[in-house]
């Protein structure tokens, strides 16, 4: 199985109050549009069933700053982290050179970096590049690097 062109991640806060989170993926036959507009209703049928978007921090209904993005790494390594289904890599770099952050394969095409990887070994880049990725906060209330969101070549 390959990856998706696209996939679509939510958190959303169950009727009972449980945070759960809700993965599309976009089929291959479906255009982006196509894909957004499945996103939406999706979303709009969990609102019917009183699912409600989740927000990190407590009394947050939504806007500018509930999300945490906007942050970034030089990245020094990018390994495969899991094969099966769905499999992930890993970027490791700045703060995060132990355990690195997920990366996931549509991001890695998107940058043009994908087939240029070998699964087999950690890759260093030859070149500078970032990694721009998005936090979630864990059950204990931490800030966590959630995934990579672009990767990008760092300017001289």
């Amino acid at each position: 199985m390959h990856e998706a062109r696209g996939s679509f991640n939510g958190y959303f806060r169950s009727p009972q109050g449980n945070k759960d989170q809700f993965t599309l993926r976009q089929a291959d036959e479906q255009s982006d549009e196509e894909f957004v507009a499945r996103v939406l209703a999706f979303s709009k049928l969990l609102a019917e069933k009183g699912w409600s978007e989740w927000y990190a921090e407590e009394g947050q209904t939504g806007g500018e700053g509930v999300a945490r993005n906007g942050n970034l790494f030089e990245v020094e390594s990018i390994k495969l982290a899991a094969g099966g289904e769905h499999p992930r890599w890993v970027v490791k770099g700045g703060n995060f050179l132990k355990y690195g952050v997920t990366c996931w394969p549509e991001t890695l095409e998107a940058a043009g970096i994908a087939s240029k990887l070998d699964p087999l070994k950690e890759n260093q880049p030859s070149e500078s590049w970032l990694a721009h990725y998005t936090e979630r906060q864990n059950e204990e209330g931490r800030w966590v690097p959630d995934k990579v969101v672009r990767l990008e070549r760092a300017e001289d």
